[in-house]
């Protein structure tokens, strides 16, 4: 899914720089309006490749924190550990590991913005559509219907409705674990977990100093 992410906008910015050349003074263009419906189709290829790779890094998470419940209620009944090995296995495949979904969104954003200013409503990160939703505004503008279209429209709304589970798993729990799914993708949009930086490895970490500071001799 990555690699076609890619071909499609690397096609899409080389319509927009010819758009921009055949507008440079060439006098391709019939007219102003021809010359804006181009754009507008090229608004709305960008708006539907960002709607789905926001939604595929949602999925990405959400399937992990299926894994994750799954892992917890099984120990939970046999008593096991399967947990940590598996979420520390889980944590470098591929579809976990989001961080060049994450530049494509943020390039594709930039696109956005730099076209298309005034047109706020499709340059939503997935932090804005998820503040947007926490403040209860679940209906659909006709204005973005009608800008959008009927496909666009359901990626729109599969993403609203990703993003809805994701903040309902991502809920503070009563107790620090540093494997349950808000601490391991507090920061997802910021850096890729890896085996360096996960809660893991520090939770790992810190257990081994506080061992061995217990086998330490009592000081006179």
């Amino acid at each position: 899914k990555e690699e076609d992410f890619v071909i499609r906008l690397q096609e899409l910015k080389e319509r927009i720089e010819k758009v921009k050349e055949r507008n440079g003074g060439d006098g391709e263009f019939a007219s102003e309006s021809e010359f804006s419906e181009e754009m507008m189709d090229i608004r709305r290829d960008l708006v539907t490749i960002h709607g789905e790779m926001v939604l595929l890094k949602n999925y990405s998470s959400l399937n992990f924190a299926g894994l994750v419940k799954i892992l917890k209620k099984y120990d939970k009944r046999t008593g096991g550990l399967l947990r940590l090995p598996f979420t520390q296995v889980v944590l470098h495949q591929p579809f976990f590991t989001t961080e060049p979904l994450t530049r494509l969104v943020r390039e594709c954003e930039a696109n956005l913005e730099l076209l298309f200013p005034s047109e706020a409503e499709v340059v939503e990160s997935s932090n804005t559509m998820s503040t947007s939703h926490e403040n209860h505004s679940p209906r659909i503008s006709a204005e973005t219907s009608s800008t959008l279209g009927d496909e666009n429209l359901d990626i729109y709304r599969s993403t609203l409705a990703a993003m809805r589970a994701i903040r309902g798993l991502r809920k503070a729990s009563s107790t620090y674990n540093p494997l349950s799914f808000s601490s391991l993708l507090k920061n997802e949009d910021d850096e890729t977990v890896t085996a360096e930086n996960s809660p893991n490895s520090t939770d790992l970490q810190s257990k081994d100093e506080s061992e061995k500071e217990d086998t330490r001799p009592p000081s006179h």
